[in-house]
Formats: C-alpha cells, sequence, structure tokens
C-alpha cells in the first residue's frame, strides 16, 4: 500500500522532477498559517541575504508546502493543527531526503513549576494516537524520542535566552475533550506540557531514522487553571510573540547548517 511506494512513485504523482529532493523540513504547530508563513520568511531573511532565498507555495496536494531555496539547497515548511496531514507531509520530506526535522509550537503547561512563556525541548513525547500506532508498531510504552544530538544542538542555542527546560510531553489531538482531571493525570505523571503534534512528528522521523527535535513554549499553563484567551493569557501576548521569534530564529539556523 501508500507505505511501499517510493520516492520515484511520489514524485511522479504530484509532478515533481525526477532528482526533486529537501534538504530540511520545519513544521509550525498552528491554524493560522498566514500569520506563521509571515514569521518564517521573516526569520530566513535575518539569517541569509533576501537575494539569496527563494520561496514558492506547492500545488495540489502539496499546496500546504512552502518551499525556499537558500542557495543549492530547498526546505520546507508547514503550519499543521494536529496529526493527521503532518504525518503525511513528513513522511513524503523524509522520503524525499530531508536531514532534520524540527517542530515549533506551544502547549499548555502542566508543572506548577514552569515559568509562563517557558520553552520545551522534549527528551520524547506519549503518543498513542493512530499515526503513532501504525509507524512505531514496536514502540510497546508509547513513549517516541526525540535525537538527542539535534535536541541538544537546539537547547545549546537557547541557554541563557528564555526560561530553558527539558522534559516529557503528552500529545492529545481531542483538545476539546480534555477534562482537568485529564490535566491533573498528567501532571502527576511528570509531563511537563500537552500538544498536539510532536509525537507524530517523532514516530515518522523515527521509522525513516531521520533526525527530528521540537521547539515547543507553553502558551497557557493549564495546570495553574489558564486557558486560551483568558485575561492573564491575553496579557501575555507580547511575550508569547517574542519567544515565537526566538524559536524561529533557533530553527532556521539549526536547519540551514
Amino acid at each position: 500500500m501508500y507505505k511501499e511506494s517510493s520516492a520515484q512513485d511520489f514524485r511522479k504523482k504530484f509532478g515533481l522532477p525526477n532528482d526533486y529532493v529537501i534538504d530540511g523540513f520545519i513544521s509550525y504547530g498552528a491554524w493560522n498559517r498566514n500569520k506563521h508563513l509571515c514569521n518564517i520568511k521573516e526569520s530566513v531573511s535575518r539569517s541569509c541575504s533576501a537575494s539569496s532565498v527563494e520561496w514558492k507555495t506547492l500545488t495540489g496536494f502539496l499546496g500546504f508546502v512552502d518551499e525556499f531555496t537558500v542557495g543549492s539547497k530547498r526546505y520546507w515548511f508547514t503550519v499543521q493543527y494536529g496529526g493527521a496531514l503532518l504525518s503525511e507531509l513528513t513522511h513524503l520530506a523524509c522520503l524525499f531526503g530531508s536531514k532534520k526535522n524540527i517542530h515549533i509550537g506551544s502547549c499548555g503547561g502542566l508543572k506548577e513549576s514552569l515559568a509562563d512563556t517557558s520553552v520545551i525541548i522534549p527528551s520524547w513525547t506519549f503518543g498513542n494516537e493512530s499515526v503513532t500506532r501504525i509507524y512505531g508498531r514496536n514502540i510497546i510504552d508509547n513513549k517516541h524520542s526525540s535525537h538527542t544530538g539535534l535536541s541538544q544542538e537546539l537547547y545549546s542555542l537557547l541557554v541563557g535566552k528564555c526560561n530553558l527546560n527539558q522534559g516529557p510531553l503528552f500529545t492529545n489531538q481531542g483538545m476539546m475533550g480534555e477534562t482537568q482531571d485529564d490535566i491533573l493525570s498528567w501532571s502527576r505523571a511528570g509531563y511537563s506540557g500537552v500538544e498536539m503534534e510532536t509525537s507524530t512528528l517523532f514516530a515518522v522521523s523515527n521509522y525513516f531514522k531521520v533526525p527530528a527535535a521540537a521547539l515547543v513554549y507553553i502558551s497557557n499553563n493549564q495546570i495553574k487553571g489558564q486557558l486560551t484567551g483568558d485575561g492573564s493569557h491575553m496579557v501575555q501576548k507580547k511575550d508569547r510573540e517574542k519567544i515565537k521569534e526566538l524559536l524561529y530564529d533557533t530553527a532556521i539556523h539549526v536547519i540551514l547548517k
């Protein structure tokens, strides 16, 4: 079936050149694609001469992918909310030669000790979604690991620039169904935050043996009762924007190396 299709099969299916490859893949966990596309373009411009970067949005099924080339190297960027389409784009990115996959996103905080807008670089993520089960068939504890070397590289670049933490995350793609009991249970189990995408990126990347890591900031600290859109959350908006800019710049610096 689809998992057995080769890179060349997909190049033909999507009308890509026979030698089409990419060097890296960045995903952002959100719904507002236009906003985050502007953000990453600004970040790439800060890292590279504007004249050396070319951008284009792919077409058809790949219309959710924004491709940018720097010199002779090509990269993919996508904004995805949850894991279904993210799993397929990560699968294709790996087939097309990606050497590093980095996810940027937000989470609900699960530890009282974590400061608002803290950054978490997860060592692993608990994921028991259909994507993780089908790509990580031999993983019985539902722990999907990030790549140690890539995570450490990101960590070293952020030391002293933000409230920085390492620890496990919990992936839940049914956010609207979360209860207070869920939050308390995940917190007691030692998770630093809950989000929707990292286990997907890790499971698919690990299947293809492509290094993957994530940069996740606390958007709202749920263990403290804070919800997205409430008064305290809105007050922190400027701080979140600064953190997002820092995470974009860090991810771009590493992906372009």
